[in-house]
């Protein structure tokens, strides 16, 4: 038997176990002849057995997965429930030692840790992550509050203004003229601060602001093309 036989009469046995498991065993038996190369299949196979031993050690692992019973010793690969000593083949990784259950064991372990990690911690996550948006949004509306807020008070300023001149000219014909006519030139004034507040406004409107916003836009953007250069190099 070789190893392609050997592979395709392991594939045949552990179909009845899904698919996901199914692939992960034989992927991690294929690697194991590939470490091994070549020259070295048959000692593979006569260390692991048949097919139907491995398939048998797999499915049993899987329902007594509490667990560890298969692993390799100096002595070969050994397991509580097939009470047979084979002879390992030289040069083998830590990876090999170790046996498949425990490697697959190990990684699913190590899975579960991060994932009840990441629930403690999502809290202080969601927190410091709100808390730096907040912070940026703000930033970001606060050139535009702040003109919304001048646009306001320009409005009120015009309609005090003519409040006031209305009342002077009004005060021209009922009260005495020189009190109707300070109504006037304080209206006046108040017209003139509101038009200079709206000349400041325009300014704002037209050059302060699209300033920022592109100085904004400039800002997340360098963030976003760090971020995806970071990844291109860590891949």
């Amino acid at each position: 038997m070789n190893r392609a036989q050997f592979m395709e009469q392991l594939e045949k046995l552990l179909s009845d176990i899904s698919e996901e498991e199914r692939q992960e065993a034989l992927d991690y038996y294929e690697s194991y002849f590939d470490d091994a190369g070549e020259d070295q299949e048959a000692n593979v196979i006569r260390e692991l057995g048949s097919p139907g031993k491995v398939a048998a050690i797999i499915k049993a692992d899987l329902r007594e997965s509490s667990q560890n019973y298969g692993e390799y010793t100096e002595n070969g690969f050994q397991d509580d429930r097939v009470k047979e000593d084979m002879q390992m083949p030289e040069q083998r990784g830590s990876r090999a030692e170790r046996g498949y259950h425990a490697e697959r064991k190990g990684s699913n372990a190590g899975v579960i840790l991060v994932l009840i990690l990441l629930v403690f911690i999502s809290p202080l996550i969601k927190g410091a992550v709100g808390g730096v948006l907040g912070f940026i949004v703000a930033l970001a509306l606060l050139p535009f509050l702040i003109v919304f807020g001048i646009g306001a008070a320009v409005v009120g300023l015009f309609a005090a203004g003519i409040a006031v001149i209305g009342a002077g000219i009004g005060a021209c014909f009922s009260a005495s003229i020189g009190f109707g006519i300070l109504g006037i030139g304080v209206g006046l004034l108040i017209l003139a601060l509101a038009l200079v507040g709206l000349v400041f406004l325009v300014w704002a409107a037209t050059k302060v602001l699209p300033a920022i916003l592109r100085k904004f836009i400039d800002f997340c953007s360098r963030l976003v093309n760090r971020g995806s250069k970071k990844k291109e190099a860590g891949l």
